[in-house]
């Protein structure tokens, strides 16, 4: 089956971009800089952010720390002039044969000194961001991204829209990875493992002892539940059963040969 991949993720009003697009090759691709270039936070921002929508700090830096938080790529920090911003993410996936494509994003919004709101779409139509589909309008120089009441309706009636990121995650596992609300929680196995090799400390001496990466590669194995269990467990029943059947047919067998031989020595 012919699975969605990773084709191009971008910014709209997010940190120091304005507007910018990446564009990975085969679903892959490498980001190189200089230290404090930025290639962590523009990476945290969507692996695994836009997958879930999880916000902790602890989730956004990759060295695990709590001083990153999504208002700072909005608005800065405290001695920042700018008041309020709404900005956006995006992951666009294509599947590479026939050509289908969806997207998913985030629109957040903050406000110095007040409460940050985010919501969460899927593009389930085909439109594709910056060519048929924009999240903000053009006032001569200047972009000013979609507040979420334009982009629900810009979104129309064709496409999914979210403002809980419970909400957000359950859409994206099932419309992007196939999994259903039951199996969510094979949705967050994939998410903590992602967080875990992106780690920075990774590459560290105690991270590289074998019982670290068993531990890492361990974690990612899928929990099987009684109901995974039970066809497998019928099916060894099933097994043992026709083999002692076959055991007790081929003893019966040979003493049945032994009997015609015997049977056939005495007729002779």
């Amino acid at each position: 089956m012919e699975r969605w991949q990773m084709n191009r993720f971008g910014f709209v009003n997010f940190w120091v971009y304005d507007l910018e697009e990446f564009s990975p090759e085969d679903g892959k691709i490498l980001i190189r800089g200089s230290n404090g270039s930025g290639k962590s936070i523009t990476t945290q921002s969507f692996i695994p952010y836009i997958l879930d929508g999880d916000r902790q700090p602890t989730r956004l830096d990759p060295f695990g720390s709590r001083d990153r938080k999504m208002e700072f790529y909005l608005i800065g920090d405290q001695d920042s002039d700018k008041q309020e911003s709404t900005g956006y993410i995006w992951m666009e996936f294509v599947k590479p044969e026939s050509r289908q494509f969806r997207t998913i994003g985030i629109g957040l919004h903050a406000k110095k000194g007040g409460r940050m709101n985010t919501w969460g779409f899927c593009l389930m139509d085909g439109r594709r961001i910056g060519k048929d589909f924009f999240l903000y309008k053009q006032a001569g120089d200047q972009i000013i991204p979609y507040d979420v009441k334009t982009l629900k309706k810009e979104l129309g009636e064709n496409n999914l829209f979210k403002d809980k990121p419970t909400e957000y995650k359950a859409m994206v596992a099932e419309k992007i990875f196939g999994i259903d609300k039951e199996r969510i929680d094979d949705f967050d196995q994939l998410t903590n493992i992602l967080i875990k090799t992106r780690s920075s400390k990774l590459a560290s001496k105690e991270n590289l002892k074998p019982s670290q990466l068993y531990a890492i590669l361990n974690e990612s194995l899928r929990t099987l539940s009684d109901d995974d269990l039970h066809p497998m467990a019928d099916a060894m029943s099933k097994i043992e059963d026709a083999h002692s059947k076959i055991e007790i047919s081929v003893k019966a067998l040979n003493e049945a040969k032994l009997i015609a031989n015997e049977y056939d020595r005495y007729n002779r």
